[in-house]
């Protein structure tokens, strides 16, 4: 399953055959929009990781509203 460990390189998980099928993955699959995915896979690292802090900053001031609410 592991490629390369013998040889003391980092070892990289090998990927199952492509015909494989897991039903509980594929139960997962049909509540996921991949678009979604595509789409944040076209941006770089950087837009990423800005793209997280800018939802973490909208995360902490709905927090804050919601405990002001109370």
């Amino acid at each position: 399953m592991w490629e390369n460990a013998a040889e003391g390189r980092e070892a990289l998980p090998t990927l199952g055959p492509a015909d494989f099928f897991d039903p509980v993955i594929e139960a997962y699959k049909k509540h996921i929009d991949r678009t979604l995915l595509r789409e944040n896979l076209k941006l770089t690292v950087e837009q990423r990781l800005r793209a997280l802090m800018e939802l973490q900053r909208l995360s902490e001031e709905l927090r804050r509203a919601g405990q002001k609410a109370r």
